[in-house]
């Protein structure tokens, strides 16, 4: 079982952006760090995919999926990264409604952190061909 992990690099030129200039990559990699260094052992495969042609039409999530596709059963859900790295108020969710209760009760491990809300729908490039198929996704 898999839980895809992932951010891209946005800016393609030398223009302002800087809040949104990678920082899914840094989060999604911070992410993984934090659950190595709290010595957490995940019962299912984290993997962390960082995302290359994202403002060029998706280029990389579509490689990515079309290698993978064939095994979509084993991916649990996909969450990408892509709003900067502002504070965060919460996660879009797009998935069934029992998958949406268990990330509602995740949320709630992060009440300390005023970070509780599950918007509507999860929205991201690298992950809509896996959502589109059925796959929960998280943004």
């Amino acid at each position: 079982q898999i839980v895809l992990v992932s951010g891209h690099l946005d800016s393609w030129d030398v223009g302002q952006g800087a809040m949104d200039d990678g920082g899914g990559a840094f989060i999604s990699w911070e992410a993984l760090s934090l659950i190595k260094d709290l010595g957490l052992r995940p019962k299912r495969t984290l993997r962390l995919v960082l995302w290359t042609a994202e403002e060029q039409g998706g280029i990389g999530a579509e490689q990515y999926y079309q290698l993978h596709k064939e095994n979509i059963s084993n991916f649990d859900i996909v969450m990408e990264s892509d709003e900067g790295t502002f504070k965060p108020s919460g996660l879009g969710f797009t998935g069934n409604a029992k998958a949406r209760d268990i990330v509602k009760e995740v949320m709630t491990l992060l009440q300390p952190i005023n970070v509780t809300d599950v918007y509507g729908n999860a929205d991201g490039t690298d992950i809509d061909y896996w959502m589109r198929d059925g796959v929960p996704g998280e943004s």
